[in-house]
This record gives C-alpha cells, sequence and structure tokens, in this order.
C-alpha cells in the first residue's frame, strides 16, 4: 500500500512538472509572437488593431498554443499600441470543463512613432557589456570576465 501511494504521489509530481513547464513554453511562445508583432517594420506594416490581431492569433496557433479570439485584445490610443493577451492552461480537465488551470497573461506596449523599443533589462545589459571589455595579459592571451569556453576555447589560461 505505501508503494502505490509513492507511486501516485510522484506521478502527480511529475504531472505537475510537466504542466509547469508546458505552461511556460506557451508563455514564451506567446511572448515571442508579441514582441514581434511591436516591432517598428512590423507596426509600418499593420496598424490597424484588427490587422495585429489577426496575425497575432495566426503566429501563435503556427506555434501550437490555442488561443481564441476573445483571448487577445489590441488597443491603439493615441499612436501607442497595448496588446493583451490572456489565457489558461488547463491542468486538470472534468468532462470537458477545466477544474483546475494555469493562467497566463502577457501584456505589452509601444508607441508607434519614432521612439525604439527598448526590452526591459537594456540598461542592465548595456552596464554588462561595458564591465565585460577584452582586457590582454601580458602572456598575450584575452582575458575577460565572462566565461573562458564561450570567448576562447582553445585557449588555456594559464600559458605554458
Amino acid at each position: 500500500m505505501r508503494l502505490v501511494f509513492w507511486g501516485l504521489v510522484a506521478v502527480a509530481f511529475f504531472y505537475g512538472a510537466y504542466s509547469v513547464m508546458i505552461s511556460a513554453y506557451q508563455w514564451f511562445q506567446v511572448s515571442g509572437v508579441v514582441d514581434e508583432q511591436l516591432e517598428a517594420r512590423n507596426l509600418a506594416e499593420r496598424s490597424a488593431p484588427r490587422d495585429i490581431k489577426r496575425k497575432i492569433l495566426q503566429d501563435v496557433t503556427e506555434a501550437g498554443v490555442p488561443l481564441s479570439d476573445r483571448d487577445v485584445s489590441v488597443v491603439v490610443a493615441d499612436r501607442v499600441v497595448t496588446i493583451n493577451v490572456i489565457w489558461s492552461y488547463p491542468v486538470i480537465v472534468y468532462q470537458g470543463e477545466p477544474v483546475l488551470a494555469i493562467p497566463l497573461s502577457v501584456t505589452r506596449t509601444r508607441a508607434m512613432g519614432g521612439s525604439a523599443y527598448l526590452p526591459a533589462g537594456w540598461l542592465r545589459a548595456s552596464a554588462m557589456s561595458c564591465s565585460t571589455r577584452a582586457r590582454s595579459s601580458p602572456g598575450g592571451v584575452t582575458l575577460t570576465n565572462r566565461s573562458q569556453e564561450r570567448i576562447a576555447p582553445a585557449v588555456s589560461f594559464f600559458v605554458s
């Protein structure tokens, strides 16, 4: 009996982990599609909210995330585009109705004018690129604060 109990606990744990991973995958797919639609070249091609919404639904469906028309909201006001996508990943379904679901949402805003879209961590990334510039050592090996394998895999840290 104890073995059956722990077996069921293990199955529940792995199913929960699977559900979290699938919902994270869906969030990243939808986030990528929304960010792609907010690029300046795409906004220049499709400035009507109806066209942006249709393209988002088409791309998300191709990525394998089932969204309906009511899950996506695109609003253009004062030359600012706001995209809001709200959906849920059903974890437990009983008789066709979700009993337990993971709620997910993506909200992005961008001005349609000439201003550049800057991602959330752009300032930190810019500061990191300045702090990790290459430095030369007396032995002729270029060292950085970043991973040595990524920069120069064939060069050893200690010159022999």
